[in-house]
């Protein structure tokens, strides 16, 4: 008899190696102590893939927000170049519209006002005259209907004074 054995694990793995099986019965322990070790590495190894092709996934939507904003950063600057294009090309049009009214540049060494402010006092001159034009416009409209109502009431005097 072969009396109290430990077929407890020495092994770290948790695989029983010691017991009362023949040699044949430990070669097939052995295979399959060597299968489920491979099987475990293929278990770890699917999980490894699983997060790499996780990490993948993110590094392709990752290239693929940075694509969009690639794209976007090049319709704002093409947006930002035509809007400033478009500008230029309006004061071109406008500076030729007011030249074209303005006249020859040479007409201006002749005229009496060569500055804004010279401007400014004559405009302002002339509101005051315009001011004044219409004072006088309503003090005449005035002066115009008091004369009207004494006229109409030396008139209703002749008439009193002739019954």
């Amino acid at each position: 008899m072969l009396g109290v054995q430990d077929l407890g694990s020495r092994d770290p793995n948790g695989v029983v190696r010691a017991g009362p099986w023949l040699p044949r019965e430990g070669a097939a322990a052995d295979a399959a102590i060597a299968i489920d070790r491979l099987t475990a590495k293929i278990e770890r190894l699917e999980r490894r893939e699983e997060a790499l092709q996780k990490q993948v996934a993110e590094l392709v939507e990752l290239s693929h927000q940075a694509g969009r904003f690639q794209a976007l950063a090049e319709s704002l600057r093409n947006s930002r170049d035509y809007k400033v294009e478009e500008t230029a090309r309006q004061m071109r049009d406008l500076r030729g519209r007011i030249d074209a009214i303005e006249g020859p540049k040479s007409d201006f060494a002749g005229l009496a006002f060569k500055s804004l402010t010279d401007i400014g006092r004559k405009l302002g001159e002339l509101d005051g005259v315009e001011s004044r034009a219409a004072t006088m416009t309503r003090r005449f409209h005035a002066a115009t209907l008091a004369f009207r109502v004494l006229a109409v009431g030396l008139l209703c005097v002749a008439a009193r004074s002739s019954f």
